[in-house]
């Protein structure tokens, strides 16, 4: 069941898929993530994010991808639409699914580009976060790639378990579980325990930038539980 926070992201994916359907042999990703920037804006959904702003409603493409695949059911029925419009997307769920298994295949598999790679890692968190994947798959895969040898592939599993540790605090922030700065430390404390490696925890400021930015909290309620004088 989608949590209430992404039931109005959900809602509006849905509605994009019900005009992408009837249309998209007109379509092409340009068209699509023109389609997709308008209807967040109309309906106030801001696009998911870590610190890079560059490329944001494109990246929303995967949450569409999942939403109409996983959420819909439509990847059967419209499997020229997803190999026309969403084929990077299909690229990304065939390098997820390796990862597990072999981090250096995955990687191989995407071009031994860390940005491939962590667009994969991001298809498994939308999945997870629109409750169509359990948190352990996401887990899984940081904790592979957190023990492969190679920099690269560690660099990007530390980088997304930081993302992922930040957008948590930032999700229980505007779900209102987190409170204080105490509630905070804690939850942080215990979201780098279940991931179970060394990665650089999000600083204070990571975790604004998420709050504000995608779950619109009010500046003055991050600045009380973060206990911050400013946000940047």
């Amino acid at each position: 069941m989608v949590k209430e926070i992404y039931k109005d992201r959900v809602k509006t994916l849905t509605d994009i898929w019900g005009v992408v359907v009837t249309k998209w042999k007109d379509l092409n990703r340009e068209t699509l993530v023109e389609i997709l920037k308008e209807s967040y804006e109309k309906n106030n959904i801001k696009p998911l994010r870590g610190f890079k702003s560059t490329n944001l409603y494109e990246k929303e493409l995967i949450s569409l991808y999942v939403v109409g695949k996983e959420g819909l059911g439509l990847y059967d029925e419209y499997m020229e639409l997803f190999n026309t419009l969403l084929s990077p997307e299909e690229k990304y769920e065939e390098i997820a699914k390796v990862i597990p298994e072999s981090p250096e295949k995955s990687f191989e598999l995407a071009g031994q580009d860390k940005d491939v790679l962590a667009r994969a890692l991001r298809l498994i968190f939308t999945e997870v976060i629109f409750s169509f994947a359990d948190e352990e798959k996401l887990i899984r895969a940081l904790k592979a790639l957190g023990s492969s040898q190679n920099d690269a592939i560690q660099h990007t599993a530390k980088s997304f378990s930081r993302f992922y540790t930040a957008f948590k605090l930032a999700e229980e922030i505007a779900e209102g579980i987190i409170r204080d700065k105490m509630n905070y430390i804690a939850m942080k404390k215990a979201i780098s325990i279940k991931i179970g490696f060394d990665y650089p925890l999000p600083k204070s400021n990571y975790v604004a930038l998420i709050s504000q930015e995608v779950f619109n909290v009010k500046p003055k309620i991050i600045k009380k539980i973060l206990e911050l004088s400013t946000i940047q």
